[in-house]
């Protein structure tokens, strides 16, 4: 039985990246194929915001948040004595900064190093950490694991990383497209009010949609630093009864099995997680074509639209077109589900489990 690490930044965040990993672990660990283990860096929070199954092993590094950077040092020697006590025959790196950390504690072991991209290689090179970090990486890691086909050929095209590459979805974790629901005039966006995630641009396009439009709400479910700006902008544009901030929630199904259009205005994605979820529950969508995740996951005029990134004056139009037009909605619903059967959790275990097994 190969004993299995998958290391987190903290994994008791309850962000995409952790509900993607949590997912996967916890499908790994069903079958009791595979000794599991979850490692965080450090953990800020006593309680996990999703779940583990109760055959994983999990525990912290450290009690203190560290910044990348030259305090990474100091960790590499209790990650390697965590490394061999625990007889690690792989560690999953769940984001490719960990890898300065897994690669050279790992150095003369046994323990492969797994690579796996939450986001993409363009956002990667986009930071000269980040860049450094991947270079390094690409070419020391034993597999690499990307979510998106344009991704893996980016990879090759850019960083001649062309061998143990393989791509691997974000898995959905129910499909309810058979599913009847008493829907609502909202517009929905799930995810951390963060600037990478355009609430700037989301403000944008709500201040020119919600006013023409008064009997439609905007439900933003998540939390984050840029709360403050949408709350401003709320005030500025007496938006108190439409644009509604949720806060995280834990049932985010509940709001998207009510809603009637999801919209995604991200400045970069990998494989966006709640937009899967949005077509599980039968959503059109309109999202800013950013470079990998939306287009692998919509097709343009079928069952939702594809916007030129940061274009708010025409995400506006295509809302406006959806939101007065009902037949239109349901023309997009019935073909949400079109592709969603590369993202059922079984396929995807099973390209995790070929790919434990070839390490």
């Amino acid at each position: 039985m190969k004993t299995i690490c998958f290391f987190s930044g903290d994994i008791t965040r309850g962000g995409g990246t952790e509900r993607v990993a949590v997912t996967v672990v916890n499908g790994l660990a069903a079958e009791d194929r595979y000794r599991i283990l979850v490692l965080s860096l450090t953990e800020q929070s006593k309680e996990l915001f999703f779940p583990l199954h109760d055959n994983i092993e999990h525990c912290a590094l450290g009690d203190r948040w560290l910044n990348p950077g030259p305090g990474y040092l100091k960790v590499i020697p209790r990650l390697r004595r965590f490394l061999k006590e625990r007889d690690i025959d792989v560690i999953v790196d769940i984001d490719i900064v960990l890898d300065v950390l897994s690669l050279p504690a790992s150095g003369g072991l046994k323990t492969k190093v797994v690579s796996w991209e939450h986001f993409n290689c363009a956002y990667e090179m986009s930071s000269l950490y980040r860049r450094w970090i991947l270079k390094y990486s690409v070419k020391r890691s034993d597999y690499v694991i990307t979510l998106t086909e344009r991704d893996r050929a980016d990879y090759g095209k850019r960083l001649g990383r062309r061998q143990n590459i393989a791509v691997i979805g974000n898995p959905l974790q129910e499909t309810v497209c058979g599913e009847d629901a008493e829907r609502e005039n909202w517009l929905i966006t799930v995810g951390n009010l963060v600037s990478v995630k355009g609430p700037d641009y989301l403000g944008e396009v709500a201040v020119k949609i919600l006013k023409i439009h008064s009997d439609w709400k905007w439900m933003v479910l998540g939390e984050g630093e840029e709360r403050a700006y949408l709350e401003e902008l709320i005030r500025e544009n007496a938006l108190q009864r439409q644009l509604c901030l949720t806060g995280r929630v834990s049932d985010v199904g509940s709001y998207l099995r009510r809603a009637k259009i999801y919209v995604m205005t991200s400045r970069r994605e990998g494989l966006p997680m709640c937009l899967l979820e949005a077509k599980a529950y039968k959503l059109p969508a309109v999202s800013f074509d950013v470079a990998t995740g939306p287009g692998e996951i919509i097709d343009d005029g079928v069952n939702g639209y594809l916007i030129e990134p940061y274009d708010c004056r025409a995400m506006a139009e295509k809302l406006e077109i959806l939101m007065e037009d009902e037949a239109l909605r349901k023309k997009f619903s019935e073909n949400s589900s079109r592709g969603l059967e590369r993202f059922q959790p079984e396929g995807i275990l099973n390209r995790w489990k070929g790919i434990l097994e070839e390490l």
